[in-house]
């Protein structure tokens, strides 16, 4: 039976562990695994089989998603209680991530919606009947009526929106979808006074205060293109719900359906769903 060699090529050593010169020359540098002997005349590098289980070591603490300081810090401490509290903390910053991605995932999966309703929305300024289901907000309070200022303050609105500690860790693309909220009282009084602004949010989404549910429920709603038309839409609608004798049940939603990216100009281009739930209100038998 052959004798297998102890002390292999750098080459080789690359080559039966599925890595690269480059990377074994890196770990050399980094003291992480070092050859076992150098050639003092040819400066070449041999490895001991027997490394393959270090460098096992080392493939499998990356897999784990340590870096190679964290690694480095194990190896040279050679204490198992040091390397479990890395694993610990890198176990968090996996969750942390995950969690990431799920908002993330979550928020394509509600662009992806939008983009669809936008596709089958009716013309701009037309009302219609709409059937809607329950929806959860995260509302913030300006203490400022978004429709006494222009577009510059809607900016800083939006600014101080993601700094809030709740929703700091959601992405951004959550951000495109931001709604003002007209309370019902004002609304009847055909008041545009709308102080808070709020985003969609999912039902794993947790907050101590700020959370309202949108109830389920039949909604007239009208859809229009841009900031600048917000308000004649809100009027058109108002009055549309008053000349056909349905009673307001609840707050108006102005909704930004989706944001239109942004080429030539500065200024966001939207296109918004206004909505306030509704019910026929019954007449009167004489």
């Amino acid at each position: 039976m052959k004798k297998v060699m102890e002390h292999i090529t750098i080459g080789s050593m690359a080559k039966i562990n599925g890595i690269s010169e480059q990377t074994l020359r890196l770990y050399d540098r980094m003291r992480l695994l070092q050859p076992s002997e150098t050639n003092p005349e040819t400066g070449y590098r041999y490895y001991n089989i027997k490394q393959c289980a270090q460098l096992d070591m080392i493939q499998h603490m990356k897999a784990l998603g340590m870096n190679l300081n964290q690694i480095r810090e194990c190896l040279d401490e050679k204490d198992i209680k040091r390397f479990r509290q890395i694993l610990n903390l890198q176990k968090q910053n996996i969750e942390r991530q995950i969690q990431e991605l799920h908002y993330k995932q979550q928020a394509i999966e509600r662009s992806i919606e939008s983009y669809r309703r936008y596709d089958s929305a009716p013309e701009e300024n037309s009302v219609i009947l709409e059937y809607i289901e329950e929806r959860r907000i995260f509302c913030f309070d300006t203490k400022i009526n978004c429709y006494s200022y222009d577009m510059d303050y809607y900016e800083h609105i939006l600014r101080s929106l993601k700094k809030n500690y709740v929703l700091h860790k959601l992405p951004s693309c959550y951000f495109c979808n931001v709604g003002s909220i007209i309370r019902k009282d004002y609304f009847q009084r055909k008041e545009l006074w709308a102080t808070e602004v709020f985003l969609f949010v999912e039902d794993d989404f947790e907050a101590v205060d700020g959370i309202e549910v949108i109830p389920e429920g039949m909604y007239l709603c009208t859809y229009c293109y841009g900031f600048n038309k917000e308000e004649e839409s809100l009027r058109l609608l108002m009055d549309y719900i008053f000349e056909h004798n349905y009673e307001v049940k609840g707050d108006c939603i102005s909704e930004v359906l989706i944001e239109f990216p942004t080429f030539y100009r500065y200024d966001r281009n939207a296109f918004f769903k206004l909505q306030v739930p509704v019910r026929q209100k019954k007449k009167k038998i004489i």
